[in-house]
């Protein structure tokens, strides 16, 4: 008996108190637009709605939509001054409608009301701030590499169709861009993939500044990247691309005070020349990729 009390005496109850951060504000409401049915890359997309947003085709509105049927401001989504919201179409071309309905004037929007424009379906949504940081998490999980923090493969495969066929329909030109980073495979030979894996996160971030909003940009897989950069003749690419090559040579990589040389070779494809399709871009860029890989790395060709 006295053995069992002992242990039942030597028995605890240990309690942990953990740092949780304080819960968010579930009554507040927030308005915000989901793209529920539309091209590629737009599936998913979020906009919050605080006193204006506009919707169409053009890169300046605020839900941008990769739909031919969809004029370059075709909508916009208003708060009122009661703090209501309201829908009015913009002069589109093939108009609005709500819920199915053709919109002619301004008409409120109720929480989870349709917004019909071209092909595309957008949801008008009133929730909280947890409900919306979800909705947004997904859509940075789904459409950003982890690794570069560059948009996506599948986003910028939707990104250069439509792309090419803004440049068939304008008869503009699109240059393609494959690229290869050099010196990979050495610094994991030498030092591990984890500084491997960190070379390619920081070429993938020189190539992000320098393209800018001149085009997209994604990781194709491994240490290959691929671009695309709208309205540039040949000459105007392989100058575009050459800066690329020149950022990522004069750039100093580093991972825990190690240097980590990488250098990038690209080759260059433009539409109409090269190819009218994706497939043919890409694999023309490839093969001049290959050229500028096989004439000495760290160069551009075409």
């Amino acid at each position: 008996m006295n053995d069992r009390k002992r242990r039942r005496d030597h028995t605890r109850t240990i309690e942990f108190k953990v740092s949780c951060p304080e819960p968010p504000e579930l009554t507040k409401k927030t308005a915000f637009l989901t793209i529920i049915r539309g091209g590629g890359s737009d599936l998913g997309q979020v906009q919050v709605v605080a006193e204006k947003a506009v919707l169409g085709r053009s890169s300046a509105c605020d839900l941008p939509l990769q739909d031919l049927g969809v004029s370059w401001e075709h909508a916009q989504v208003i708060r009122t001054p009661a703090g209501e919201f309201a829908l009015s179409d913009m002069g589109s071309t093939n108009g609005t409608r709500l819920n199915g309905v053709l919109v002619e004037n301004a008409v409120a929007l109720q929480d989870g009301n349709k917004i019909f424009l071209g092909e595309t379906v957008v949801r008008f949504t009133l929730a909280d701030e947890m409900d919306l940081g979800f909705q947004t998490e997904v859509q940075q999980l789904v459409g950003t590499d982890p690794l570069t923090g560059l948009e996506s493969k599948r986003v910028f495969d939707d990104a250069l169709d439509y792309a090419l066929q803004l440049a068939r329909r304008g008869n503009h030109s699109l240059a393609v861009l494959m690229m290869d980073m050099d010196g990979t495979k050495a610094i994991n030979d030498r030092h591990g993939h984890l500084f491997g894996a960190h070379a390619i996160g920081e070429t993938g971030r020189i190539l992000s500044r320098v393209i800018g909003t001149a085009g997209h940009v994604c990781r194709f897989g491994g240490d290959e990247f691929s671009a695309f950069l709208p309205d540039l003749d040949a000459q105007a690419a392989y100058d575009f691309a050459e800066a690329i090559r020149a950022a990522v040579a004069q750039t100093r990589i580093e991972k825990d005070q190690i240097h980590l040389p990488a250098t990038i070779s690209i080759g260059v494809a433009i539409f109409p020349a090269a190819g009218d399709h994706v497939l043919e871009l890409v694999a023309a860029a490839d093969r001049a990729l290959y050229r500028a890989k096989e004439n000495g790395k760290n160069q551009v060709s075409r």
